[in-house]
Order: C-alpha cells, then structure tokens, then sequence
C-alpha cells in the first residue's frame, strides 16, 4: 500500500515539474536549434519572418511566428507580422496587435483588409479610430466608415458617408442609408432607400422587415401588413 501510494505520488510530483518546466525546456530547445544549429540570430530571425510574409509562404511563417513568440516575446517587428498574417486570414485579433503596436499600414489594400475584418466583427469603435487617423483611401472604406457611424448613432455624418460610397458603386449602401433616415425619423427617405435595398436583392427578410416597421411608425397599417404579409410566402 506504501510503495502504490509512493509511486502515486511520484507520479504527481513529476507532472507537475513537467508542466512548469515544459515553457523553459520548449524555449531552451529552440534557441539551440535556430541559434547553435542553423545560425540564425534575432535580426536574422525577424528577417526572415518579413521575407516569408511577403512571399505569402504561410504555412512557413506560422510556424516561425509561433516560434518567434516563444524566443523572442518583446519583438515588435515579429508581432507587427504576425498580425498582418491574421488579417490576411480574417483573424480580428490581427487588428488588435496592430493598433496596439501602432503599426496600422499606410497602403490602400492593407488597410482596407484590416477595416474589413473589424467591421465582420462589429469592432466599430477602434474602426472609426484606424480611418480618423489614417483617412479614407477606398470606396470600401468610406462605406464600412459610414455603417460603423450609423452603427454608433452618428446618422447625419454617416449618410454622408454612405451616399458617397454609393455613388462609387458600393450599391450596398443603400440598406443603410434607408437606416439612417429611419433613425432619423425620416419616414419617406427611409422607405425609398429601403425599398431600392430590397429591388437589388428581393426576398431579402431583413429588407422587408424594415420597410414594415416605417410604415407601422407612420400609421400605416395597410401597406405594413401587406409587407408582413410576404414574409409568410
């Protein structure tokens, strides 16, 4: 019973070694083998990281950005592509890094990539941050500026916005150019934008739903009705 109760012990004792230990073990392994085995200081290293990015060699640079984190935690460089990498792969936490760096690029595409996927993510407060700063340089861009504006309530400045994409071809405004003159209260501006959302793509729930709520807020029951009336079809 002693000696089952010893080895039972023994065991505990060296799980938990094993797991404090395990971060040190797993770094002291890669420094031996980027640093002693293949030669490659942190210049090198952080060199390397930038040329596999650019060369969109992912599969690679996964793998180095997980190891760069591990040996070198404080490289701003390492972690400025590292979000860059999540961005391209629709990842929001890349948009984090990278406000959090201060390294948000400066190129049209970039930057775009970057408002993109924090508009999917509903981030529209550090959305609004990155475009005051760094201006609008798209269509797509004043147009996810414009939604992130009437998402926060900014309607009069996000119609703005939003007929400027529009008339740039971003015929997706529309929907919310139709919301901001609902919030608004403009009942007529509403419905004629709303009502151009649904001819683009008929049938479409949300459009319908929206026109039969201004026309109840008007007192128009009849033509509010006869909207609900399609969505049962």
């Amino acid at each position: 019973m002693r000696l089952k109760l010893f080895i039972l012990l023994f065991c505990i004792v060296a799980i938990v070694i094993s797991y404090f230990c395990a971060p040190l073990v797993y770094y002291t392994y890669l420094k031996l083998y980027y640093q002693k085995i293949c030669k490659i200081d942190e210049v090198a290293f952080t060199n390397k990281v930038k040329d596999l990015y650019l060369s969109k060699q992912y599969d690679v640079l996964q793998q180095y950005l997980e190891h760069g984190a591990v040996l070198y935690p404080a490289n701003k460089t390492i972690k400025k592509y590292n979000g860059l990498y999540l961005i391209d792969n629709g990842d929001v936490r890349g948009a984090f890094i990278l406000i959090a760096l201060d390294a948000i690029p400066d190129d049209a595409n970039t930057l775009e990539k970057i408002i993109t996927v924090l508009d999917d993510n509903k981030s529209y407060q550090e959305l609004l941050m990155i475009v005051h700063k760094k201006g609008i340089k798209t269509a797509t861009i004043e147009f996810l500026y414009g939604k992130a504006l009437c998402a926060t309530g900014i309607y009069h400045q996000a119609l703005s916005h939003l007929k400027k994409a529009y008339t740039h071809g971003i015929v997706e405004a529309d929907y919310y150019i139709g919301m901001c003159y609902h919030h608004l209260r403009d009942y007529n501006n509403a419905l004629i934008w709303y009502k151009k959302a649904l001819a683009r793509k008929p049938g479409t729930v949300e459009y319908i739903k929206s026109i039969a709520t201004v026309y109840q807020q008007k007192g128009d029951y009849t033509s509010s009705t006869k909207y609900i009336m399609r969505l049962q079809h």
